[in-house]
């Protein structure tokens, strides 16, 4: 897909003091990498990798054209079937399973990314933290009451320990120059990312329909960025100076099935060929769901979302053999393909194919150096191949990157101790440790 050079002064005009402040961006990213920690904690985040592969290439697209980018964009799915959305500083924007249900295509989903990534650009989350606060809770409590009251009130008014009255929490909303500003850079967004930017104007008419049902009264969405005509207009004048050039196929609504597929616990054989089949696989009838996932496979071969199901659903048949062709098959059109790659390293250990795996997760930790799932897989790996030293440093990076400190830095300080470590790992252990400590 081609994409647009854009110039400098695309930006102009829009105060985009995020990208240029004083504000301390390593500060910044200490807040929001500690909240997305306690959210990995509780459970609540989607790990599936197809899923996150889908929502974070979304993503990059977006972020095509921002010059002089200081901030590493994370994008993650929230188990939470109520319609939200939010920002945390430090590029991490998370998307509730509601919301992905609601949109109608990539271009909504697209356009509520965009938003919010106008929101961390322009620090519209710090500066809400600054109002709320009033100097009288620590930047990271504040930051997660602030955060979790959108996924579960209570639990946020909990982490604030006895937090704000009323009238104060409605401080902690975007102020309607906050979202106007954000969505007149969410739409360069979208055209730059090769979004069809009526996919914003079209969420929010969604929303707005929804406001006045009571049906949707607590929609949190709609409490922290409320939708008007006035926006609504504004939007669609913005957009009509748009030239709008939309790249690649849209897979939105396999996406939406597959989430259905991995967050419900049965399906209805209802809907398209392709849900059908997921969901004879959730009902356990595995052969008719492989058959009819043969036939979407055969009719394209190019589908990352076919070959993957059908893949699996060889599995579920326990024919490992058919299954891995399968998914080697679709890493020769996609190398390196992260959910495919880490669906073929499960598929090989379970198969005892221990040093064919342990190539494909050494070359994905270099690709993708902060994916815990490759860890995870290759602390397994090195188990199985008796190499307790390499097994321990997976471990340690594993507990890193899940935010387990202090349990990382008692693994790392063993690994440096052990008379079994070799210099190189030794030296890696050390650098780790360094850094936590410094």
């Amino acid at each position: 897909m081609c994409v647009p050079a854009v110039s400098a002064g695309r930006w102009v005009g829009l105060p985009l003091l995020g990208e240029n402040s004083a504000v301390n961006i390593a500060e910044e990213r200490r807040l929001g990498y500690g909240f997305y920690r306690q959210l990995l904690a509780s459970g609540i985040i989607e790990t599936n990798p197809v899923l996150n592969n889908y929502l974070n290439e979304l993503g990059a697209r977006l972020l095509t054209n921002i010059d002089n980018r200081v901030r590493n964009y994370h994008f993650f799915i929230v188990k939470d079937f109520r319609i939200n959305a939010f920002a945390v500083p430090g590029g991490y924007i998370g998307v509730n399973i509601g919301l992905i249900l609601g949109a109608k295509n990539q271009n909504q989903l697209a356009s509520v990314m965009a938003h919010e990534i106008a929101h961390v650009r322009l620090m519209h989350s710090m500066q809400a933290m600054e109002r709320a606060s009033g100097g009288k809770l620590s930047a990271l409590s504040m930051l997660a009451g602030i955060l979790l009251s959108g996924i579960d009130p209570q639990l946020g008014a909990a982490v604030m320990y006895g937090g704000l009255a009323g009238s104060q929490q409605a401080t902690i909303n975007f102020t309607r120059d906050n979202e106007y500003e954000a969505d007149r850079l969410g739409i360069d967004l979208l055209q730059g990312g090769n979004f069809d930017p009526q996919g914003m104007v079209d969420f929010f008419r969604i929303m707005d329909r929804a406001s006045g049902s009571s049906e949707f009264q607590n929609i949190e969405y709609l409490r922290t960025h409320p939708v008007n005509s006035n926006r609504i207009s504004e939007a669609e004048n913005r957009i009509r100076q748009t030239v709008v050039i939309q790249g690649g196929p849209d897979y939105y609504q396999m996406f939406k099935e597959y989430l259905q597929f991995v967050s419900l616990n049965r399906m209805e054989v209802t809907g398209s060929d392709f849900r059908k089949a997921l969901a004879q696989i959730k009902a356990g009838k595995f052969e008719l769901a492989n058959r009819a996932m043969g036939r979407l496979y055969k009719q394209d071969t190019d589908n990352i979302w076919y070959g993957y199901a059908y893949g699996e659903s060889f599995e579920y048949l326990n024919r490992p053999e058919e299954a891995e062709r399968g998914y080697r098959n679709l890493l020769k059109i996609y190398p390196d393909q992260l959910s495919l790659s880490l669906r073929l390293i499960k598929l090989l250990i379970s198969s005892q194919e221990f040093e064919s795996a342990l190539v494909i997760a050494r070359r994905l930790e270099k690709r993708f150096p902060y994916e815990r799932s490759i860890y995870k897989d290759l602390a397994k790996i090195y188990d199985h191949l008796e190499q307790p030293v390499l097994k321990m440093m997976a471990e340690a990076d594993y507990q890193l990157i899940t935010g387990n400190i202090e349990h990382a830095i008692n693994l790392y300080g063993t690994i440096i101790g052990m008379t079994e470590s070799d210099d190189t790992t030794r030296a890696r252990a050390q650098a780790r440790l360094e850094l936590l400590k410094g």
